[in-house]
């Protein structure tokens, strides 16, 4: 019953009863007066303001709370204040929902791009150009990490490690 009254919204028993019974009595009293009204038509006008009054309320603003977000993920959203570490984490999360497919992901090309241009201000280095240098600097599982195939996203602990060791270029 619920999903057939549902595009009337928030129709309830009481409120339906009482247009009816309102109906009943505007007939009844116009009987007494003398005016012969159609009983239907009374009746269909009441239903179909309650009906119009019901399609109204349910274009209110809800009042009732959302349920709680829940993310399943390793990487779960800090919600900072900084716009620019919001979205480094928004990408790192949905990288992690596509397994399989980080390689090609938005977060490791910006995160090779990021370390390629920190090592060129920093050092003058380039990580295709001189290799040897930027894995001392890097570390290997760091360098290893930026510049081979990697299938799945990081894990935090990893994720920490690798971006500790880009902290300190």
């Amino acid at each position: 019953m619920k999903e057939f009254l549902a595009p009337f919204g928030r129709l309830r028993f009481w409120p339906a009863a009482g247009c009816v019974a309102a109906a009943l009595l505007f007939w009844s009293m116009a009987r007494l007066s003398g005016i012969d009204p159609a009983l239907w038509q009374l009746l269909l006008l009441a239903l179909a303001a309650l009906a119009s009054g019901a399609i109204v309320s349910s274009m209110r603003a809800d009042t009732e709370a959302p349920p709680d977000l829940v993310v399943h993920t390793v990487n779960t959203p800090t919600w900072r204040p900084f716009i620019q570490v919001n979205r480094w984490e928004d990408r790192f999360i949905f990288a992690e929902t596509k397994p399989g497919q980080f390689e090609t992901s938005a977060a490791k090309r910006d995160l090779v791009e990021l370390v390629d241009e920190r090592l060129r201000l920093r050092r003058g280095l380039s990580l295709t150009d001189h290799p040897d240098q930027c894995r001392a600097v890097l570390g290997e599982r760091t360098y290893a990490f930026l510049t081979r195939p990697v299938a799945d996203c990081p894990t935090d602990w990893q994720l920490d490690q690798y971006l500790r060791n880009i902290e300190e270029i």
